[in-house]
């Protein structure tokens, strides 16, 4: 069946400003050989020219989720280009190209028609173009390799021949997508856009911009979380040859708490700007700053989990199924479990930085940041500038996972760039990175459950409490929202359920941390899944897929249902492919655990090995994906093998403690990662299909916790219930 999709469906990326698909530039980006060559814009994501090279614009932050290469993949598909001719250029941030953001796993999922429709208009108004040129019916002609082709005579044209004809045609009101079976660029291996740039470290990230007369700055943010300023002294720092300038900043003499869409406030500091980053480092070192903690909590980690704990017995009630009470009553059994989480913090290897040159009433920045449009609101309402007086560019980012959401560190670049009137580089040190990002909130979560004479889940009740991320960032809404919410699994699958939720208030900044709230509740919900599987005497994945029950559409909550089918196929996948029902050598694991992450369905499997010196070793990974079409099979490879080692890497190391209201972690060497020495063998297998791709930038992560956990107990007897890992081995 032909897919189609109507043009005012294209909303913001398919007219020019006369609604032709008209304009020819000269473009040097373009040029291949000694001549110019002319170029036809045929779209805002779409430029044709006539050395027969077409340049792809990618519209979304690339923070090495690989949409810089996916996304033009499917625009590239979709217009029959010659992927060996195409050129991928990085837009500017612009309302034109709409959802230009990157989060979620949403990318892909947002972008399919999309991208499929750019590259479908160009395409159509190529052919018919082609069709009035050669009499022949606009059905009987085809793309492929920058060529129009028409199959019964053999006759073949390149695009460029049909630029200035197809230039002056108006835009179709509807396009038809190709078959999945004609593809030959979507669902190929095709490496990263600039690879070769970043493996030889050519590649530019926002820490690399350099501007005429630019100014290098670092900062010193208060350590105690809400803490402030009070008096500093820079006499030594203003001593040091190279010192430009030292500048407070004060968020109060900037309109108070800034939110700015998605950003929090920026933290009370003190900035030192110089001739070098290393010159400001050094000035910034030499600082004497008072602090002002007067009205800060203050916190210490074990208050802090004291106060969860206590507040799992006061809590709102977030979704209530059945009769939870009735079915304890009922009951041939109950099991309870306390997990314990802690923070994590983001540690991306590009620390946060960002460029701003402004210019009286003109504002260029150059931001690393995966949220450029509440970059955007943030500067006007931190200025006043309307958006004509605002360019952001988005250079590549060198990591995320969350941390680049907020922009923070943009409006600290702006500010000392429009205090000093040139260009300013702001870069912080890995400890202020570490020290003043937005965590992962840590939780004490509760599951109980009723169990019947088979140890079968009756009832179930999970009460999770923390301090929430929806009220450290300011928006409105119920706390739990961004914690535990109605869709939370096992919702659809028990008849008696109860989802309850204890805030407490903290000072601690929280935010997005990859895979979100899924990063955290997948660790107790399949830990004790496993749990009841080996109290009922029975295999954990035979007692997953029997709670899962038969292939079915499973209604959660609204019009949102889970494909159970597809959640079945994905574990028995995995357990054939990690040969799960072949015995391991004594002191050897495998643990399992299956979760559906933006619509994606992962089912992984990790095997461990724990000897008699409580030494820990991952041996091996295994993960099956339906994440519907894969677009790009080894991007999409590495992006399960990333979640999953972030996953695996903060289960062993990661755990933020605080002490007097300051977070404790600084660097790698007490806030460690994963090393190459301890990464175990992943093999990743993707269910082949033709239903439309889904998210797969986060999914990977949240199971490999659980999974991790639960193999440590196949191999030792030992149940995993808090975290960090390290706490209990060692690790080789």
């Amino acid at each position: 069946m032909i897919e189609t999709i109507q043009r005012r469906d294209f909303i913001k990326l398919s007219l020019t400003a006369t609604g032709a698909l008209v304009l020819g530039v000269h473009l040097e980006s373009c040029i291949n050989n000694s001549e110019k060559a002319e170029t036809f814009e045929f779209s805002p994501l779409v430029q044709i020219d006539t050395d027969g090279w077409i340049t792809l614009i990618a519209k979304n932050p690339e923070i090495g989720q690989g949409v810089k290469t996916s996304l033009p993949m499917i625009l590239a598909e979709e217009l029959g280009a010659d992927w060996s001719k195409v050129k991928i250029v990085q837009a500017d941030f612009d309302v034109k190209y709409d959802e230009q953001w990157a989060g979620g796993s949403y990318a892909i999922i947002l972008n399919w028609d999309l991208m499929r429709t750019a590259g479908a208009m160009v395409r159509d108004v190529l052919l018919q173009a082609a069709s009035t040129e050669w009499a022949l019916p606009f059905s009987e002609l085809t793309t492929k390799n920058n060529q129009i082709i028409h199959a019964k005579t053999g006759k073949k044209s390149a695009f460029q021949d049909f630029l200035i004809q197809a230039s002056q045609l108006q835009l179709p009101e509807e396009v038809e997508f190709k078959p999945q079976s004609e593809y030959y660029i979507v669902g190929q291996d095709k490496p990263q856009y600039g690879l070769n740039e970043m493996v030889c470290g050519k590649a530019n990230y926002g820490i690399d911009i350099k501007l005429p007369n630019m100014l290098y700055a670092t900062v010193r943010k208060n350590p105690v979380h809400e803490g402030k300023v009070l008096r500093f002294d820079a006499t030594k720092t203003q001593s040091i040859q190279g010192v430009v300038a030292v500048q407070e900043l004060d968020n109060q003499k900037y309109g108070g708490r800034l939110l700015a869409a998605n950003s929090p406030n920026f933290v009370n500091g003190v900035a030192v700007m110089a001739d070098s980053t290393w010159t400001a480092f050094k000035g910034a070192k030499a600082l004497e700053i008072e602090w002002d903690n007067s009205n800060a909590r203050q916190e210490n980690s074990k208050a802090i989990f004291e106060r969860f704990y206590e507040q799992l017995s006061d809590t709102s009630i977030e979704r209530t199924d059945g009769d939870i009470k009735m079915a304890e009553s009922n009951a041939t059994s109950i099991h309870e479990a306390i997990y314990e989480l802690p923070f994590w913090a983001h540690v991306p290897m590009e620390p946060m930085n960002c460029t701003v040159d402004f210019r009286d009433d003109y504002c260029e920045v150059w931001a690393p940041t995966q949220n450029p449009e509440a970059l955007q609101n943030g500067l006007i309402k931190l200025f006043g500038l309307q958006p004509e007086q605002i360019k952001i560019h988005l250079p590549r980012i060198g990591g995320a996972f969350g941390r680049r959401y907020y922009v923070d560190y943009a409006m600290d670049a702006a500010i000392l760039s429009q205090k000093m009137k040139r260009p300013v580089k702001l870069l912080w040190s890995r400890e202020e990175d570490i020290k003043h990002d937005w965590y992962r909130p840590g939780s004490v979560q509760k599951i109980r459950a009723a169990l019947d004479q088979e140890g079968m889940v009756m009832g179930w009740q999970h009460i999770l409490a923390n301090a929430s991320r929806k009220t450290s960032l300011g928006r409105e809404g119920r706390p739990a929202g961004t914690e535990i919410d109605e869709y939370e699994f096992p919702a659809g699958f028990v008849s008696n359920l109860q989802l309850e939720y204890g805030h407490v208030l903290s000072d601690i900044p929280l935010g997005q941390w990859r895979a979100v709230s899924a990063s955290a509740n997948a660790f107790p919900i399949h830990c004790f899944l496993d749990e009841l599987a080996y109290k009922a005497g029975m295999d954990p994945i035979d007692y997953f897929l029997k709670f899962l029950g038969p292939a079915r559409m499973v209604p959660v909550a609204g019009d949102y249902e889970f494909d159970n089918g597809r959640m079945i196929h994905v574990i028995e996948k995995v357990r054939a492919l990690s040969n799960w029902d072949v015995p391991l050598p004594k002191g050897q694991g495998r643990g399992f655990a299956a979760r559906k992450g933006a619509g994606s369905f992962i089912a992984e499997v990790v095997t461990v090995q724990v000897d008699d010196n409580n030494r820990l070793k991952i041996v091996k990974v295994d993960a099956v994906v339906d994440c519907g079409i894969v677009v790009n099979p080894s991007g999409a490879e590495a992006q399960v093998e990333g979640g999953i080692l972030e996953g695996l890497s903060a289960a062993l190391y990661g755990e933020l403690t605080f002490k007097d209201g300051a977070t404790e972690q600084s660097n790698f060497h007490n806030y460690p990662w994963i090393r190459m020495r301890d990464v175990p063998e992943i093999e990743v297998e993707f269910i082949v299909n033709d239903l439309p791709p889904r998210g797969l930038g986060e999914p990977p992560l949240p199971p490999a916790i659980p999974a991790l956990a639960n193999a440590i107990f196949a191999a030792t007897g030992q149940r995993i219930r808090t975290l960090p890992l390290a706490h209990y081995f060692t690790f080789g």
